[in-house]
């Protein structure tokens, strides 16, 4: 039977996103599963097969993607805690479940799966040297280097969170170690230096609030609040460094900006590309920079870009 289909599927602890998509990359269908995490997780792989054998045609499927939390080093995922999955072999354990043999099945990690769905139908669309940075609660990342995923030896590539960037080390990353980009430039790391720096001027409008969020230090940035444009020029100067350290390794096309930090917009883009060239002048002289288009769709965009 003539194959018409990709599958892509964004596993999350909390919900598993499930698209279906044309050869050319265009989304069908698209749905969303509970996240069973009970019994060590071992529900998850054949609940997604039996749904997947109940609402489409397998027969007509060229390949299943999968994107999910954690290190994934050839079909193998490593210390999935977020779904109660210690090692497991997904692309192994998966294709056990379907009875059509001639599907492709591959799995990457969930940051780079979203690099990925960008590439392939977002931001970078047109691009084969991509780098994704997703700014929210953390700071996740993914590389594409001539079209492909970069997930390397230990399945760490694009793990640009743990960039080493503040030399203070003072705040501590849940990775067990200070310094890392994620303690100073993701929503967290934006609190954290606003509740550093925000006793120093007692008129900032950031001191009427006890709780924080990033959103609304850069909104205070944006009407010209002291406090806050100190740390998003901070928290920005420490991505562009970072994106600065990714250049002169892999030399990406474009950034691409992601996450829930990114809804500042364009403000947030210029304040990285303004202070990036100080990083990488005089070997670049120009880069890219855009927003993510895809939002939360970009796992499984991307999770069928694998399999495409």
């Amino acid at each position: 039977m003539m194959k018409k289909y990709l599958i892509g599927i964004d596993v999350g602890g909390t919900a598993i996103k499930i698209g279906q998509f044309d050869l050319a990359g265009v989304m069908i269908n698209k749905w969303d599963l509970p996240t069973n995490k009970t019994d060590c997780g071992q529900h998850i792989l054949p609940e997604i097969s039996h749904f997947l054998n109940e609402n489409i045609n397998l027969e007509e499927v060229k390949g299943i993607g999968f994107g999910v939390p954690g290190p994934v080093t050839a079909g193998v995922i490593k210390n999935g805690v977020n779904l109660g999955w210690d090692t497991i072999d997904v692309v192994g354990e998966f294709s056990k479940l379907l009875t059509n043999k001639d599907i492709i099945v591959k799995v990457s990690n969930d940051a780079n799966v979203a690099a990925a769905g960008e590439t392939f139908c977002g931001a970078a669309q047109g691009y084969q040297n991509v780098c994704l940075f997703t700014i929210g609660t953390g700071v996740g990342g993914g590389i594409i280097i001539m079209g492909k995923l970069v997930d390397g030896h230990d399945g760490m590539g694009g793990e640009v969170g743990h960039m080493l960037v503040d030399q203070k080390r003072r705040f501590l990353c849940n990775c067990g170690k200070s310094g890392c980009l994620e303690t100073v430039a993701s929503a967290t790391g934006i609190i954290n230096l606003a509740k550093l720096y925000r006793i120093e001027d007692p008129t900032s409008k950031l001191n009427r609030y006890d709780r924080l969020s990033a959103k609304m230090v850069f909104d205070f940035a944006k009407k010209g609040d002291r406090i806050a444009l100190r740390v998003v020029d901070e928290a920005t100067n420490y991505l562009a460094y970072a994106c600065s350290l990714v250049t002169l390794v892999v030399n990406p096309d474009i950034f691409v900006i992601g996450g829930g930090v990114s809804y500042a917009g364009q403000f947030l883009i210029d304040k990285i590309e303004s202070q990036y060239y100080q990083y990488v002048t005089p070997f670049i002289s120009h880069a890219k920079f855009a927003l993510a288009q895809l939002g939360n769709e970009a796992g499984m965009y991307g999770a069928a870009y694998q399999v495409r």
